[in-house]
């Protein structure tokens, strides 16, 4: 009884020992104007940076950002860009190739470590992929979610743009970067046109099961058809299905996403 009592304590010991990761909500200035950021802080010489689909806010990866914080102990990083949520317009001229520069540049102001893993959904997918083009010096992995890409738009002609909002007259900040987004969209598609095959860190493509585009056979065969061609493009590439998800596929199976991470981040490759 005494032995067993002595090992009880000695494992709730251990269980308080355990660090729980630091969290910190805050605003960095990428040059001229602020972001909104949530970080955090590891104990390992690794950074987790989570790029959001669209016009996406924190909410949309839910509560996935603290998840890989306690599973892999490595720093996590999540962001809106600018004019979405809490962050700052910034210029109506920024472009998103200039705005994955400034994601370095959070990581560098919040003094995270500078070898990372990109996350990306949808519309994230392009930055991600942009990014891990652009620091692949620094690049340990990349994860694609259910991503828009180049591959999938070149099969399906103008019908990603007949799906977007065109606003002409924008009426406050969240517009503004919305029409923003879409006005620049190709600069950013063809920048991963020309990225995404020659990337050769280890790259993991979620792709969901359920519909994106409203039931239209057409579409959805090309969507699958071109994450399933992303990881034929490159060696250290796989596809995994979320089963039972839509495209929110860090509320649907958040995860996935996670043991997309995790096993990038005890990939001996990284």
């Amino acid at each position: 009884m005494l032995a067993a009592l002595v090992a009880s304590a000695f494992l709730l010991q251990g269980a308080v020992a355990t660090p729980t990761p630091v969290t910190v909500d805050t605003m960095v200035d990428v040059g001229g104007y602020r972001v909104h950021c949530r970080i955090h802080r590891g104990t390992i010489p690794l950074t987790i940076l989570m790029e959001t689909g669209g016009a996406a806010t924190l909410a949309s990866y839910g509560g996935l950002d603290s998840v890989l914080a306690q599973r892999t102990r490595a720093t996590v990083i999540v962001y809106e860009r600018a004019g979405f949520g809490d962050s700052e317009l910034g210029p109506l001229t920024l472009d998103p190739i200039t705005q994955v520069k400034q994601s370095a540049i959070v990581l560098e102001r919040l003094r995270a470590p500078s070898r990372r893993i990109v996350v990306g959904h949808s519309y994230g997918g392009l930055m991600a992929v942009a990014h891990a083009d652009l620091y692949r010096d620094q690049i340990a992995g990349v994860v694609l979610v259910d991503p828009m890409n180049s591959r999938f738009v070149d099969a399906t002609g103008d019908f990603v743009y007949s799906t977007v909002p065109h606003i002409t007259e924008p009426k406050n900040d969240r517009e503004r970067a919305v029409a923003r987004l879409v006005n620049t969209f190709d600069t950013l598609l063809n920048a991963a046109r020309v990225a995404e095959p020659r990337i050769r860190a280890p790259m993991v493509v979620i792709t969901s099961s359920r519909s994106m585009w409203n039931n239209r056979e057409r579409e959805d065969r090309a969507w699958r058809a071109s994450h399933a061609a992303i990881v034929a493009a490159a060696p250290k590439r796989r596809l995994v299905v979320a089963e039972n998800s839509g495209h929110q596929v860090a509320l649907d199976r958040p995860d996935t996403i996670s043991d997309a991470v995790v096993s990038l981040v005890q990939s001996p490759d990284r």
